[in-house]
């Protein structure tokens, strides 16, 4: 049982390091699914339960942040906008997903749409609301 537990727990441990590192939910859920194997062992449960119970906790996590991030997917392309996809330059980061970018030689608020974008990246502008631009890591088409 000892072998088992120290299996799922290292497993877990592995994968969130990864997931620190990669910066997508998806390994946070595989984490957390190797840590239900691991909570399966310690509780003295079967192998084949601690399988199960890994496998069936790991596909719903994905399947949950799957189903996030299309709620949360780019927004339509509007018809009039002719800033639409322009590549801006990140300045800095002002709050978690706000930063501060750099477009047509002046300094705009943006929202991030991407957690990867960071200070000094590039960025294209998908969409906009007022003065606030929502800039994507990719051009949208």
């Amino acid at each position: 049982m000892s072998q088992a537990l120290t299996f799922w727990l290292v497993g877990a441990l592995v994968a969130l390091i990864a997931e620190f590192m990669s910066g997508t939910f998806y390994l946070l859920m595989v984490s957390l699914a190797m840590a239900c194997g691991g909570l399966a062992a310690w509780l003295g449960a079967p192998e084949l339960w601690q399988w199960l119970l890994a496998s069936v906790s790991g596909i719903a996590g994905v399947l949950l942040v799957r189903q996030r991030r299309r709620r949360i997917a780019a927004p339509p392309r509007p018809q009039d906008d002719p800033d639409w996809g322009r590549q801006v330059e990140i300045l800095a980061l002002t709050s978690p997903g706000h930063a501060r970018i750099h477009y047509r030689g002046a300094e705009w608020d943006a929202e991030l749409l991407d957690p990867a974008l960071h200070a000094g990246a590039t960025g294209y502008i998908a969409g906009r609301q007022g003065n606030l631009f929502k800039i994507a890591s990719t051009q949208p088409e």
